[in-house]
């Protein structure tokens, strides 16, 4: 197993192409989430197994706002793996190594994620911590209120702000 963290910009066509069909492998159809517009992800965390990717979270940075105020986010999405990888560890993994490239690479304060309910117990058990919102982004037809489930993980000694959040962009 290898595990590697790449810029978005410096992946080939036909890594691109791998991490797009290992999301349409991994995400349900009909995506509950499909009327969503995405931002781009700036990072792939990528496990590679027998010289193909079989496993990934996605990375974006950005300066959100809670309540007004500034706060430096990793966002964190599209975490998958290959149905017939799954139960391994490989996600997990992934997620750890995702975790410390947002504390020590990127020096974010905070990784924040959104997921339905199902998934807080996988969240969770590895340090991400549910908020309160609500937690609002932009689309096309202008901002949003997320209906579901939105986590961080405290990357920094600062505790998490109350408060209305804002992505101030793209969910991810």
């Amino acid at each position: 197993m290898e595990i590697e963290i790449r810029a978005a910009n410096e992946l080939s066509e036909a890594e691109r192409q791998q991490i797009h069909d290992l999301d349409r492998q991994t995400f349900p159809s009909p995506d509950p989430y499909g009327y969503l517009e995405w931002s781009a992800n700036h990072w792939h965390v990528l496990v590679k197994m027998d010289s193909r990717y079989v496993s990934q979270v996605g990375i974006v940075e950005r300066a959100g706002t809670v309540n007004g105020q500034p706060v430096r986010l990793g966002g964190i999405g599209g975490v998958g793996t290959l149905p017939e990888w799954r139960r391994r560890g490989l996600a997990q993994r992934a997620m750890e190594r995702a975790a410390q490239f947002l504390r020590d690479e990127l020096a974010v304060e905070f990784g924040l994620l959104i997921c339905d309910q199902h998934m807080l117990p996988y969240y969770s058990k590895l340090g991400w911590q549910v908020v309160d919102g609500p937690l609002t982004f932009d689309q096309p037809q202008g901002k949003v209120t997320f209906p579901d489930v939105t986590m961080v993980l405290p990357c920094t000694k600062k505790d998490w702000p109350p408060g209305v959040i804002d992505l101030c962009g793209l969910p991810w």
